[in-house]
């Protein structure tokens, strides 16, 4: 440990952890190690990037840098770690001030392995030698011939045009932009599709040079490590290569303006509307206790049900639905409050209506009861410490420690520890301290700006028209000799991309052995207690917290009925009972609970039968679940339905939806295209999906001649709960669950006993659709249901097919961000492409599996690899919430840890003839399949032949 200096150490309770920065003397690498008997270790190393323009640089330099490297000269060391790692997280991120590679494994050998690989990758890349890595990742011109036009391409572009096609995402680019004009969070570091084509391969290459040092690097370290032993490797292997190299990086702080801005800008849409948006800066995120505050002040004022400012502007009529946001991951944080759907004509009501509120609110308006509320809401959150097996506590821990040591080294931890300001925050109700942030850093704060973003036809078509018009001037600006350059230089990228790695080269990446690892399936705490109905209940102590789920088998409710039992789901915590008003009734839900909440949920049992669940969740101490229980059973059966808000609230879901499309439009794809066939997808599209949207649309459409038939249907809700189909979920200790099972018995009496409703019939309907939306790129799918037997090899086949076809077929070739396949458990078999430039070219693709699989050869060493993948990409860490989740879904579902053991062991035991015996699942797809994209109108027109309905997403 010689060549580091220790900064700091110290045991912080929040994270149980001891945790420690270090200064690696040589080059001033910044360390923080976070040691502590997680099993889930991680690792990431960060870079502080801020933007130098807005082509997209420090992005693309993101997706590069893991196209091999000089230890390393696999054409993509990401994939063949996809392919062969038994990692629990594997990704990299750009954010608008730092670019991060951080990884997650179980196993002590794949973590040193990955760590190696990502290190070396970052320092030593091989986008010094191939400018080709540069032309696939980020843009290249497209020419085949020297008579064919030029087009542009790249994964990066055609992400990016797909993230632009959001005009969410779009606003928020605008607002960062009006509020630092004079810092680098004015401009887009993922890279605006018009100036990406402006970057060149020099400019990307001296940007590495300078910023991917270890002078500029923030290493972190998480879990049960031996730390010395890593900072020895670290320093041995890469940090001792380098000097000291003396520049900076540190992002600039915006001064306040003596004017608040104001910004106009438009966005793709039929409809004449608007997003109207008021932003404002903070001085700094490093203020923790101010911005725990800002976080329940804003959620109190704009995101409870009730939220008074919330509720001012919708009943004022200025938009289908108030958003907000507030983002403290930047230096200067930002709070947005934003009507969507709006009027042009509303901006200056929209504005003078929030500064009329802040005002009441800051002359004895502030409803401190509902802000004490939120604040013990959030230190239960704080102690739940809750976390998912697509974001492991470890990498939670590395952003939070990022958000303060990014822009001070001396704050490293000051994120992690937040409880103290707790009891602090409510003693502060009574001196004024919320009314004095709203005073002065939201109502008199002029770092300020008004943005709107404006709706208006035809812009994506003069875009492409003007790119088009661009790169058919500058072809004719070449001579023939340049014009036969760029056609070779396009015919060299296309024969990097389709030459795979040497033997040699992928000999370098280090690899495990099967008979090294020792893999368990997941094997939650499940019992099934005796009483007169079922009670799963899991032994898991949590901090005192008990979580309970009642469940209401509605399996054969028929679909109208289902659509209205999913509305009341999403209206459940919005309207008033007999007892309480709706404000009251989330005051007491924040205060005594962690949480209540409703959905709806679907299984399919192990003969393939799909089972619907309605479920009603709570969390709290176990000396409040006798409130929590309480509550509940009011908002199940107590409701009144106000008709107003009713509306309102009907017109804000159906807004949501169409306003998160862009964001969540593969799945969309994906769901639609299966419910043309699979039962389980089309309930799913019946209670969720793009059914379930036309069926609220049309109660908007229809609301006066609707309404009372709608209050009848969602007030006969509770008809459906009976003592027969009744199911008890529990996760607390045994002790704490003989304290209050009572009350749980209690709920059961006190439900129907008889059940009654009417029964459905899924009929198939294919309707192959090409549904338009306004962007500028697709996203596929491709669905087949065909009868087989799941087997292990079936995951092991899906990794193969991803990595080594779909991924250069679709992403390096074709240009689209992603795409992926499976194999289901149920029969089921998709494809997807997620921000694909492409239509038929990738439904071709897709159907080219089935000559992939008939002509695979891989020797038994890539077979292994394969294996380890797969087994890799089974395994998760689970809070002990989410294991008990696992447990139940399982258990209803009719599986067990033996199923998931089998499956391990046939991936394990699999031969190369069993992966190439699924290519007559393949073949039976490609017979019997169904399609949806949803696109661009003109690209999807222009593919008309293959799509059976073409019409407009929403």
């Amino acid at each position: 440990m010689d060549a580091y200096k220790k900064i700091e150490e110290r045991y912080i309770d929040e994270v149980n952890s001891t945790c420690s920065i270090y200064l690696h003397i040589k080059t001033k690498a910044k360390i923080c190690t976070i040691k502590n008997d997680d099993r889930n270790k991680v690792f990431s190393i960060a870079f502080r990037t801020p933007a130098i323009n807005s082509s997209g640089l420090t992005h693309i330099l993101e997706h590069s840098v893991l196209c091999g490297s000089k230890k390393y000269p696999v054409k993509d060391p990401f994939v063949e770690l996809m392919k062969s790692s038994l990692n629990t997280f594997l990704n990299a991120f750009t954010f608008p001030d730092k670019t991060v590679y951080p990884l997650a494994s179980l196993n002590l050998d794949d973590f040193h392995n990955l760590m190696d690989i990502y290190l070396n990758s970052v320092f030593y890349p091989k986008i010094y030698e191939n400018k080709e890595i540069f032309m696939q990742e980020g843009w290249h011109y497209e020419i085949e011939d020297i008579n064919s036009p030029i087009k542009y391409n790249g994964v990066v572009y055609n992400e990016m045009k797909g993230a632009f096609s959001d005009p969410e995402e779009i606003l928020q680019r605008e607002v960062l932009a009006s509020l630092f004009p004079n810092t680098s969070y004015h401009l887009e570091s993922g890279g605006d599709p018009k100036y990406i084509p402006d970057l060149s391969y020099e400019e990307f290459i001296e940007f590495h040079k300078k910023y991917y040092h270890p002078s500029n690097s923030y290493i972190y370290l998480y879990g049960d490590l031996d730390m010395e032993s890593e900072l020895d490797y670290i320093d041995k292997e890469y940090l001792s290569k380098f000097e000291y190299d003396d520049f900076d990086t540190k992002i600039k702080y915006q001064n306040p303006f003596r004017k608040i801005k104001e910004k106009e800008i438009y966005f793709e849409s039929e409809d004449n509307n608007a997003f109207l948006s008021y932003n404002v800066a903070f001085p700094t995120t490093l203020d923790n206790k101010l911005m725990l505050a800002v976080d329940i002040l804003t959620t109190a004022l704009l995101y409870t049900p009730g939220a008074p400012l919330k509720e001012a502007l919708i009943k004022a009529n200025l938009g289908d639905s108030i958003e907000s946001s507030f983002d403290d991951g930047l230096l200067q944080p930002i709070l947005s409050i934003y009507a969507t759907n709006s009027k042009l004509e509303n901006e200056e009501k929209f504005i003078n209506l929030i500064n009329e509120k802040l005002t009441e609110f800051i002359n004895g308006k502030l409803d401190h009861k509902a802000i004490a509320a939120l604040i013990k809401f959030f230190e239960f959150k704080a102690r739940e410490k809750s976390f998912s097996a697509s974001m492991p506590k470890g990498l939670t821990v590395n952003i939070d420690v990022l958000s303060s040591w990014l822009y001070d080294d001396n704050k490293p931890f000051s994120k992690l520890e937040e409880l103290k300001y707790y009891e602090e925050l409510l003693e502060d109700l009574n001196n004024n301290y919320f009314e004095d942030i709203i005073d002065k850093y939201i109502l008199n704060n002029k770092h300020k700006s008004y943005v709107k973003l404006i709706g208006k036809p035809g812009i994506q078509e003069k875009e492409e028209t003007k790119i088009k018009n661009k790169l058919s001037k500058y072809k004719e600006s070449l001579t023939l000799d340049e014009l036969k350059n760029l056609v070779n230089d396009y015919q060299k990228l296309k024969i990097y991309q389709m030459t795979d790695s040497t033997k040699e080269e992928l000999d370098t990446l280090p690899k495990l052995k099967l008979d090294s690892i020792d893999l368990k399936p997941l094997d939650p705490k499940l019992e099934c207690l005796n009483n007169d109905y079922e009670v799963l209940f899991s032994d898991y102590k949590i901090n005192g917290i008990t979580y309970a789920t009642y469940y209401f088998d509605i399996s054969k409710l028929n679909f109208e009925d289902l659509k209205y039992v999913s509305l009341f789901t999403k209206l459940f915590i919005h309207f008033s009972t007999k007892n309480h008003t709706y404000v009251k009734l989330n005051e007491l839900i924040q205060l005594y609970t962690g949480g209540i909440s409703s959905a709806v949920k679907t299984y399919i049992d192990k003969d393939n039968n799909v089972r619907i669940q309605l479920c009603f969740t709570y969390s709290a101490l176990k000396q409040n679940i006798s409130l929590a229980d309480s509550l509940l059973k009011e908002m199940i059966f107590d409701r009144i339905y106000d008709k107003k808000r009713l509306k309102e609230l009907l017109i804000e879901i159906s807004t949501h939806y169409h306003n998160s499309l862009a964001s969540a439009a593969s799945s969309v794809a994906i769901a639609r295209a299966l419910s043309y066939i699979d039962e389980a997808s089309f309930v799913k599209d019946e209670a969720i999906g793009l059914n379930f949207i036309y069926f609220i649309d049309d109660l908007i459409k229809n609301f006066s001649k609707k309404y009372e038939y709608i209050v009848e249907k969602l007030t006969s809700v509770g008809k459906y709960l009976s003592k027969s189909n009744f199911t008890l979920g529990v996760t607390t200790s045994r002790d704490d669950y003989e304290m209050v099972k009572d009350i749980f018995h209690n709920f059961y009496l006190n439900l129907n006993d008889n059940l009654n409703y009417e029964k459905y019939e899924f009929i198939k309907d294919i309707k192959n659709e090409g549904l338009t939306a306004p962007f500028d790129v697709n996203f596929n799918a491709f669905a087949s249901v065909i009868n087989y037997e799941y087997k292990g090899y079936h995951v092991l086949a899906s990794n193969i097919i991803n990595n080594n076809y779909l991924w250069p077929k679709v992403r390096v070739l074709g240009g689209a961000y992603g795409a992926g396949m499976s194999f289901g458990d149920n029969g089921i078999y998709t494809i997807y492409s997620y921000r694909d430039p492409h239509v038929k070219k990738t439904f071709d693709a897709f159907k080219g599996i089935e000559e992939f699989l008939e002509n695979l050869e891989i020797s038994d060493e890539e077979l292994e690899s394969y294996k380890i993948g797969a087994l890799g990409s089974m395994q998760a860490v689970l809070h002990p919430k989410a294991l008990a989740i696992l447990g139940r879904s399982r258990y209803f579902a009719g599986k067990t840890v033996e199923d998931s053991q089998r499956l391990l062991d046939e991936i394990i035991n699999a031969k190369l003839s069993d992966v190439k015996e699924t290519v007559n699942i393949v073949r039976k797809a490609n017979k019997n399949n169904v399609i949806c994209s949803i696109g661009p109108s003109k690209r999807l027109r222009n593919t008309k032949n293959i799509f059976k309905v073409i019409r407009k997403a929403l």
